[in-house]
């Protein structure tokens, strides 16, 4: 591949914030209307003030030409929707302008459980993300966890959407425009739509354009395993280690790799302890490591599987923490348990974070990759 590509992006990204951190922004709904607006609705008004009263009136507007949606509950529902936005919008601020953090992932679960509006609110999210990266003259890298897996002609529409776009219908027209998307890989190769090198499917198609996929592999919840570890009998690998055998290889197949860093990257969580046989079976890939936060991750369960030697030593994951990000507030993860204090707490947060980080490439003997 001779086509710079989003996971370069993603390195030299890491490198201007100085950590491997990654937002998580998921925004949690809690038992009551009056609980979400003690959570979501301090930051709104405080912060944002009219913008939040237009926002509501827009979602109210909206909310008349949704199905199902009795009249008597469209107000609380678009009052929720601006609060959240708001809200959300406030933690990419303060991570941007305040902590220097520069990539974000939005779960797409926690926005379509607002049915239709959700999709509207994650749009705006993500467009909000793209005018903080113009307005500052600085790449801010976006990725969805949306675990899509399914057979090439289904995986094509979601790529439109997600990553690609509305060239078909001779629209420029790009409804989210994400860097990167992971994707699960039950049905096989299929769901990365590769095709083949004399007609290359959207997927090879939107990567050799530099867009990025990651397929998910080692995931972080706890009964992960019971398939994951599960060892072949025909070829003598875990099911898990078998994947990332396939991903390397279709990588060499079609020269996905640009700068030493391949356009295929796997989930692998640290919540499970690793040995660096990921690394050493796909040495140009990213990890997506989630479970930092509220999972209990740790870094030692992941530092063997970064990047050991050349250009981007030290590097080659994505530490990504949600909760312990869009609520940093919580004394559950170090914060002052008042929401007003946001800011302060989620500056705090991302503090320790670093020393963590730190301290963990120490212990590991790695190469710290960042400016002290």
């Amino acid at each position: 591949m001779n086509k710079k590509h989003n996971f370069v992006d993603l390195a030299e990204t890491h490198k201007g914030q100085g950590t491997l951190y990654c937002g998580g922004l998921d925004p949690h709904l809690f038992n009551g209307f009056e609980k979400n607006m003690e959570v979501y609705g301090p930051a709104s008004n405080i912060y944002n003030g009219d913008l939040f009263l237009c926002t509501a009136a827009y979602y109210q507007r909206l909310g008349d030409f949704i199905p199902n949606l009795e009249k008597e509950d469209i107000g609380r529902y678009a009052t929720v929707l601006a609060a959240v936005e708001m809200y959300t919008k406030r933690v990419v601020e303060i991570l941007v302008t305040k902590c220097n953090i520069r990539v974000f992932k939005p779960q797409s679960g926690f926005y379509e459980q607002f049915g239709p509006m959700g999709n509207i609110l994650l749009g705006r999210v993500r467009n909000y993300i793209k005018e903080l990266e113009e307005k500052l003259s600085i790449r801010i890298i976006c990725l969805l966890d949306c675990k899509r897996g399914d057979i090439a002609t289904t995986q094509e529409a979601y790529l439109i959407s997600l990553i690609g776009g509305l060239n078909k219908l001779g629209i420029n027209y790009k409804p989210y425009d994400f860097d990167i998307i992971n994707v699960t890989p039950w049905m096989g190769r299929d769901v990365m739509v590769l095709g083949n090198n004399e007609k290359p499917g959207l997927g090879l198609q939107l990567m050799r354009e530099g867009k990025g996929i990651i397929v998910v592999n080692k995931s972080s919840n706890p009964s992960g395993p019971e398939y994951q570890e599960e060892l072949l009998q025909n070829c003598g690998m875990t099911l898990q280690m078998k994947n990332v055998a396939d991903l390397y290889a279709i990588n060499q197949q079609f020269e996905l790799e640009y700068d030493g860093l391949s356009t295929i990257g796997m989930v692998v969580g640290s919540t499970h302890i690793c040995d660096g046989s990921i690394r050493k079976a796909f040495p140009s890939t990213t990890l997506l490591v989630p479970g930092f936060g509220a999972q209990g991750g740790k870094f030692d369960r992941i530092m063997q599987e970064l990047i050991p030697e050349g250009k981007w030593t030290g590097q080659g994951a994505i530490f990504s923490a949600s909760r312990a990000t869009m609520f940093a507030f919580e004394k559950e993860y170090g914060g002052s348990g008042v929401v007003a204090n946001l800011e302060e707490d989620l500056m705090n947060g991302i503090s320790a974070f670093r020393k963590s980080e730190k301290k963990a490439y120490e212990v590991a003997g790695i190469n710290y990759p960042f400016t002290a």
